[in-house]
């Protein structure tokens, strides 16, 4: 009874004290949830114009790419996935803009319109489009097989399939997504550029000028803007700070980057393992030259290359042969191996196996079938090699649309990226074709590539060259473990030394390492500077605090040792003067230099182009057809002076750019456009929608506030 009188006489205090555990729990919990719901909001990768793009959903999509591109069993580097990754963020950022620019417009690409592109209905079917059906093994000109292939892959029909095949086909689904995600941005586009083509007009001046193109052949004399050696006309720091001041769009900084200092170490190898190098080729040389085959001992080295194929000493220099190398093999017998010299810290190996006469290349012709023309592929064959067209039999029974576009034939693209259809022997080995090269001209015959049945033809043979069959090996010298414990060893000395940055980067530059101050790294950087496999130094740079070191050395790729350190975390928004200043005061210099020289020049009233010549220690060059229309190195101020200057009078010295230029009008030609001006109106109007399109597009996008968040998690 006592102790109840007690609470009693004390349930005030009582109270008081469960009420202050009450409100501390409150809050605890009300702490965490705010913490919660704090992570959740900054759970993004990318947030633009206000949305925010989920880390989750990022990340998914992330990996769907890097599966994609890793499905043929390539292994990507952390550079290509970082390259993905800023791919991916580009098409985010595209994409969301285009929606922006659609629901302004009352632009819209309905489901139905998709799958119109995809299959031809009243408008010409998407090229892409057709290409993912054909690699299915799908004619895309089957509608009902077409539409089958597109059921398959829904998420329904997906999921009642056994999980070893969900796999595979939920890969081809998001590949198929990605395709119409492209296809519909592509729509969007094209409506846009539609509606800018209607949003101006041409006036009269500019139809006159287009049915008859007014255009000059010039004589020029031109130096640059240093020739003025004077160096008192130098921009001043007020100068530079107005110019700066002025042009704020111009040093707008999108996003953060971080300013960052490192010390980093490129191990080389050492005298002693050049010695063991030149040891290992002379015993690699030794077994290439007794070896009765190359392709046992060329196994034995990673980089190695012995072909079944034969090739010219064209196609050698076309893969980087070096050109001591493929003289060797014109000039050597089979059997000859030569004696190497080292090249790039490499010793190349290479022995002739055998020489032949043979066609330099091929134009070949391909009708690829599906299942129902594979059962007709004698009868195909039987036709051509009767003389039937075998453009006609390719129109009729090739189920690969780009192929069937061109007569059958195959078409690349070659190294300068131009149309072609000569086929070496080893581009058609490379692509299972071999066969070709075994075949006579004009017969065609049945082949297989993969499980797809098709029918050959070679269309035409090139004259024959001279060929040759090789085994080439690459030795590279590398450094040994006992190299690379040394160079570790000093710089995780250094590192060890519990010192300030500043005072181990004064240590490392008295050991002879590399130390780097004022680089810099941003969210989307996929190395630091130029160091090889660096993309987690960078992850690391991007999260630290200024001042902070890692208490590790970074190991980049094989050869390159890092300490690094975070020196400033420099927000979105405008540059920073002191990163700029120079490069203004360089610029506004050349320009008061280039006004300078002019005004030097006019003054001194130099009478003909022989007299600006000698003063300008330059010489007399001619430009055809200049007009109006500056294009290329034909600059707008150089095209104002070719247009306005009497013809045979010398135009006044006047700066253009970084250069100081005189120009001699010779001759003004009016040049029919061979066009009706409604025609050349029509064309104008065009041109000038997708170029207006173009640029309201980049514009929008320029505007647009991105916040990139992907440092946080990728």
């Amino acid at each position: 009874m006592a102790t109840l009188q007690k609470i009693r006489n004390r349930a005030g205090l009582l109270i008081v004290v469960i009420g202050v555990a009450l409100l501390a729990f409150i809050i605890g919990d009300g702490l965490r949830s705010g913490g919660t719901l704090f992570q959740m909001s900054n759970n993004y990768a990318l947030k633009i114009d206000g949305e925010k793009i989920k880390a989750e959903d990022y990340h998914q999509r992330l990996q769907e790419l890097q599966e994609a591109s890793e499905a043929n069993g390539n292994h990507l580097s952390d550079e290509q996935r970082m390259q993905l990754n800023n791919q991916l963020a580009e098409e985010y950022i595209q994409s969301i803009a285009l929606e922006k620019e659609a629901d302004a417009l009352g632009i819209e690409v309905t489901p139905e319109e998709l799958l119109a592109l995809v299959l031809g209905d009243g408008v010409a079917p998407a090229p892409q489009a057709q290409q993912f059906i054909s690699q299915m093994g799908i004619n895309p000109n089957d509608r009902n097989a077409v539409q089958s292939f597109l059921e398959q892959i829904t998420d329904n029909q997906i999921a009642q399939l056994p999980a070893e095949q969900q796999g595979q086909l939920r890969m081809i689904k998001n590949s198929w997504d990605a395709l119409l995600r492209s296809l519909r941005n592509e729509r969007i586009s094209s409506k846009f550029n539609a509606i800018m083509t209607r949003s101006y007009a041409i006036n009269k001046v500019d139809a006159q000028f287009l049915s008859e193109t007014p255009s000059r052949d010039v004589a020029v004399v031109r130096t640059p803007s240093t020739l003025l050696t004077d160096t008192t006309v130098r921009a001043t720091d007020e100068e530079v700070r107005a110019y700066y001041d002025k042009h704020p769009r111009m040093f707008e900084q999108k996003y953060p980057f971080t300013r960052v200092e490192y010390i980093n170490v490129a191990i080389r190898p050492s005298a002693k393992d050049y010695a063991s190098a030149l040891s290992s080729m002379n015993q690699t040389r030794a077994s290439l030259l007794s070896a009765v085959d190359a392709k046992t001992v060329t196994r034995n080295h990673s980089e190695a290359f012995a072909p079944e194929f034969y090739m010219s000493a064209k196609e050698l220099r076309d893969a980087n042969f070096p050109s001591t190398l493929v003289e060797f093999i014109e000039a050597n017998e089979a059997g000859a191996v030569n004696t190497p010299a080292i090249e790039n810290d490499s010793y190349s190996l290479v022995k002739v196996l055998a020489k032949k006469s043979a066609p330099e290349g091929l134009h070949a012709r391909i009708i690829v079938l599906d299942s129902v023309g594979t059962a007709k592929a004698d009868s195909i064959v039987g036709a051509i090699n009767g003389g039937a067209a075998f453009a006609d039999m390719a129109t009729r029974y090739s189920v690969d649309p780009q192929t069937k576009a061109q007569g059958g034939y195959i078409i690349f693209k070659n190294q300068m990226g131009m149309a072609d259809t000569t086929l070496t022997e080893a581009m058609a080995t490379s692509q299972g074709l071999d066969t070709l090269y075994k075949a006579s001209v004009g017969q065609a015959f049945v082949s297989t590539l993969g499980t797809t049945k098709v029918v050959l033809q070679v269309a035409k043979a090139l004259p024959a060259v001279a060929k040759y069959k090789i085994a080439y090996i690459n030795l590279p010298i590398t450094f040994s473990e006992e190299t690379f414990s040394e160079k570790y060893s000093t710089i995780n000395n250094i590192l060890a030394s519990d010192k300030s940055f500043d005072e181990m980067a004064k240590d490392a530059e008295a050991k002879g390492l590399e130390v780097v101050r004022d680089a810099r790294v941003e969210p989307s950087s996929m190395t630091l500077a130029n160091i090889p496999s660096s993309r987690e130094v960078v992850s690391w740079l991007l999260k630290a605090k200024p001042g902070d070191v890692n208490e590790k050395v970074f190991r980049c790729g094989d050869a390159n040792l890092v300490v690094a350190t975070v020196k400033e975390q420099v927000p979105a928004g405008l540059q920073p003067l002191d990163d700029v200043k120079e490069q203004i005061r360089d610029y506004l210099t050349m320009e008061k230099r280039g006004d300078k020289l002019a005004s030097d020049l006019a003054a001194k009233k130099i009478a003909g182009l022989e007299g600006y010549v000698v003063s300008m220690q330059s010489t007399v060059d001619t430009i055809a057809n200049v007009s109006l229309v500056a294009r290329g190195a034909v600059t707008p101020m150089l095209a104002a002076h070719a247009m306005t200057t009497a013809i045979n009078s010398v135009s006044k010295p006047f700066r253009s750019g970084t250069e100081v230029i005189v120009v001699k009008p010779l001759r003004e030609i009016k040049t029919p456009v061979g066009q009706s001006q409604q025609a050349q109106l029509q064309q104008q109007r065009r041109a000038l929608g997708q170029g207006l399109g173009y640029r309201a597009f980049q514009q929008l996008m320029r505007d647009m506030e991105i916040v990139d968040n992907r440092a946080k998690f990728f």
